[in-house]
């Protein structure tokens, strides 16, 4: 009995404690990466503010958007014309957090666990999941729309790649009158 209750002692005191995996310089930087995008990527959107949207992306930015067959776009300029048309075609712009992904209100992941052979912390590769709400400036049509994208960031801090996805019918739908 001695032995064994020695034997537990020694068990429970070189036991260590489960790590992440995740260093505190991968995790800074993407608790940055991730406050670049709810502070200039989000709020602009949401304030109506062209200049802090852009101030995101990198100028050789890839862009990858969410239609079906949707083709890479490269450079800023592309960008720019998106983010014109959002700006110039929708009014009240929000986004929520989480919206639409069940069981959390955490809209910002980064890394992977599995498969463990690929596991990663992965600090620049930034997945925003949320919902936007908008309405049409013209039509006064509103919208929500399910988001998903992700975002890889440069060294710079910046965004030098995107892959979205969303359901943008209900979007196109408030064009109608």
């Amino acid at each position: 009995m001695r032995k064994l209750a020695l034997l537990l002692i020694i068990l429970f005191a070189s036991c260590e404690a489960p790590t992440t995996g995740v260093s505190e310089a991968d995790s800074n930087t993407f608790e940055k990466n991730v406050e670049t995008l709810k502070n200039n990527f989000i709020k602009g959107y949401e304030e109506g503010d062209y200049d802090k949207v852009v101030s995101v992306f990198a100028d050789s930015i890839r862009w990858y958007g969410p239609g079906v067959n949707a083709e890479m776009l490269q450079g800023i300029d592309i960008l720019k014309e998106n983010v014109s048309f959002w700006m110039g075609n929708f009014e009240n712009i929000s986004f929520t957090e989480g919206g639409g992904l069940p069981g959390t209100d955490i809209g910002f992941w980064g890394g992977n666990t599995y498969p463990v052979s690929d596991a990663m912390s992965g600090p620049n590769n930034v997945r925003m999941y949320g919902t936007w709400d908008i309405t049409n400036s013209t039509t006064g049509k509103e919208a929500t729309f399910k988001h998903y994208v992700v975002l890889n960031f440069n060294e710079d801090g910046q965004v030098h790649t995107v892959t979205e996805y969303a359901d943008v019918g209900g979007l196109m739908a408030t064009f109608e009158e």
